[in-house]
């Protein structure tokens, strides 16, 4: 039976289906958990039956999806992009629903980075000409390291909150490898036996997004990525994105009735908000920054997610003069987290600024690709909301040097430039652009001949005519084209060549797609910010690791042999004797399933869970509310306690 993955929203799930999924979520979050996990979160409320057609549904409607390791476990989870829609049905339903969430002007403000996106092209772009190659131990080349050191946007007291996990530690400082890593995971760069290099195919999809859809995949990157994979903190960064919606009108969300409310509802238990973390005793009274005084675990992650995300460039962190802490984001983050279109936003080419002084002024709304192009042939002086770049007679060779036509530096300067290209700029390139090449170094095949005898018989036959051009008693030069033919020529006549070329040189290095038009590529994109990407930091997920399941089982497969079971035990209300109520409570514990009971002039659902020998026999088990609020307790019951009774099962 295959796995529908329908759409559709919470409230059209069934009671039995919403109370297992919000247990399940409370508890785990969007974290794997194990099969019966479920059956012990609903313990008392649902029968197994009941969960396990509950899981059913929730598998099948794509709130729940499953993997299986390779010895045949399997594992649940929730999907992280219902995680979302998930907080805003707790805040829907919580008796207590969450304060407003709007406070005052925080008076010493942390502000955002601006201009992730160029920065990390900018790297991009220095690593496609320096390259990063890796020391026989597979650790980059402390020369190379220090160059990526010096490009990084961040600085380490940005990151060291999030307690990031990654081999050789002891070299790679962690604002470098979260650059690598962020370059990697979205598949813009690629790890090799001997050095990183630039995913090509990668790269020409990623410079066609606009910066939103960029920044929208750097989001996704860093929510699982960086974010501690335990169901606490995976609660506290979506339900900080689902308050943007219930923020003030500056945006300003506060930290401290952000956490009371995710305390009330199961989100953070008493236990993860230690003495440590506040002065109250308790947590729902706590509100600024001064009851949690950043001691605890908990609350330094809490920090130190706050400041990533700063740093990140996704909102701005701050404190209210009475030191409560607040944040307030400057992206979409609920539209970027639920948005899944790729080529329908790709943004305008838009224009630039060439000034006379050989500067080149970017606004915002400039293409990437057409970013990148200029990263190629200038000097980047400055990087913000409006990057700077400055053209120059090294600029222009190098970039010449590394692929791009002469004459395409001029033709994208006047295409781009919105007030024209002034007449002393545009005659400088074109004299720096026509000066490079004049002259210039050829890559030639040699073929040399052991003696100056094998040399004149090659150069007398017939089959090579023409093919062999003379340079001295024993060498010829050769088109590289032919090689193949020469090869199989002088093989005829005793002057078989050797298969290795001698004095090999390195390939000629390009710089990736200067010389390429990417407007209307018809190529697969390819998944950004995809779970499983290769990176350097461990995450502690590996639900990628296992087998996707999409096939859902039998529910008839949950009752098995119940053509043995009386009709009557499931479609009517008797009175039965002693000896015959225990095989009926006895036949519910095996199929996990719930009783009926009629005790007194009330109808009870009754969850056996084992029955007892003795005169008269006994049942534990718990009646069921089949509502998602407390259960109660496990109780004792005998036959004389109830009058009829039935089989609860969904074939009845």
């Amino acid at each position: 039976m295959g796995v529908t993955d329908t759409e559709g929203g919470w409230k059209e799930l069934a009671s039995d289906e919403l109370l297992v999924l919000r247990r399940c979520f409370i508890q785990y979050a969007g974290q794997p958990m194990k099969e019966e996990e479920p059956l012990r979160l609903t313990r008392g409320a649902l029968s197994g039956a009941e969960t396990k057609l509950a899981l059913h549904g929730l598998r099948d409607r794509g709130w729940l999806e499953a993997v299986t390791k390779s010895w045949g476990e399997r594992m649940l989870y929730i999907p992280v992009y219902r995680l979302s829609d998930l907080y805003e049905m707790l805040l829907e339903q919580s008796q207590s629903t969450m304060k407003a969430m709007g406070t005052d002007q925080p008076l010493t403000v942390h502000e955002a980075m601006t201009g992730l996106e160029a920065e990390l092209l900018h790297v991009l772009s220095r690593i496609a000409v320096q390259g990063v190659p890796l020391t026989a131990k597979g650790t980059i080349h402390k020369r190379s390291l220090q160059k990526l050191n010096e490009l990084t946007p961040f600085h380490p007291e940005d990151l060291t909150g999030l307690g990031l996990q990654y081999a050789h530690a002891e070299l790679y400082p962690v604002q470098t490898v979260v650059v690598m890593d962020l370059l990697l995971s979205l598949g813009l760069l690629v790890k090799e036996a001997v050095s990183f290099h630039i995913q090509e195919a990668g790269l020409v999809a990623w410079v066609q997004l606009s910066a939103w859809q960029m920044r929208k995949h750097i989001l996704v990157t860093i929510m699982e990525r960086y974010g501690k994979a335990e169901a606490s903190m995976q609660h506290f960064r979506y339900v900080l994105c689902v308050a943007s919606t219930h923020a003030g009108p500056e945006g300003w969300i506060p930290i401290g009735p952000l956490l009371q409310w995710m305390t009330q509802t199961g989100l953070i238990t008493k236990e993860s908000l230690s003495k440590e973390d506040m002065k109250s005793s308790d947590p729902l009274e706590c509100n600024t920054v001064s009851d949690f005084n950043f001691n605890g675990q908990y609350i330094d992650m809490v920090k130190g997610w706050l400041t990533a995300l700063t740093a990140f460039g996704m909102g701005d962190w701050g404190l209210t003069a009475s030191g409560e802490l607040c944040f307030r984001w400057n992206v979409p983050v609920l539209d970027m987290l639920r948005s899944d279109d790729e080529k329908d936003a790709v943004q305008e080419p838009g224009t630039f600024y060439v000034q006379p002084d050989f500067e080149i002024l970017v606004p915002p709304d400039v293409a990437y690709d057409v970013r990148w192009k200029l990263e190629c042939f200038c000097e980047r002086v400055t990087g913000d909301r409006m990057v700077v770049y400055r053209i120059t007679r090294d600029s222009v060779t190098e970039a010449i040097e590394l692929g791009m036509e002469a004459k395409a530096i001029p033709a994208l300067l006047d295409k781009f430039s919105r007030t024209g290209v002034p007449d002393h700029v545009r005659m400088a390139v074109e004299q720096w652009a026509g000066d490079v090449g004049r002259t210039a170094f050829a890559t030639v095949t040699l073929l040399r001949c052991g003696a100056r005898e094998d040399a004149d018989t090659a150069a007398s036959h017939p089959g090579l005519a023409g093919l062999l051009e003379r340079i001295g008693e024993r060498d010829f030069i050769i088109p590289a084209r032919s090689a193949a033919q020469i090869r199989r020529t002088l093989a005829t006549i005793g002057l078989s060549p050797r298969r290795e070329l001698e004095g090999v040189d390195e390939p000629v290095h390009r710089y990736p797609l200067v010389g390429e038009t990417l407007t209307g590529s018809t190529q697969e994109w390819p998944m950004f910010s995809q779970e499983g990407m290769a990176g350097l930091v461990y995450t502690g997920r590996t639900l990628h690791f296992y087998e996707r399941e999409h096939t859902l089982p039998d529910p008839s497969d949950y009752f098995p042999e119940k053509s043995a079971v009386p009709a009557s035990w499931t479609k009517e209300w008797r009175s039965y004797h002693a000896s015959t109520a225990r095989q009926l409570m006895e036949q519910a514990i095996r199929w996990q399933a719930a009783v009926g009971l009629r005790i007194g002039e009330k109808e009870v659902k009754w969850i056996p869970e084992a029955v007892v020998a003795g005169e008269p026999w006994s049942v534990t088990g718990w009646y069921a509310t089949g509502m998602d609020g407390e259960t109660l307790p496990c109780t004792t019951l005998q036959p004389g306690e109830w009058s009829d009774m039935r089989l609860l099962v969904p074939f009845t």
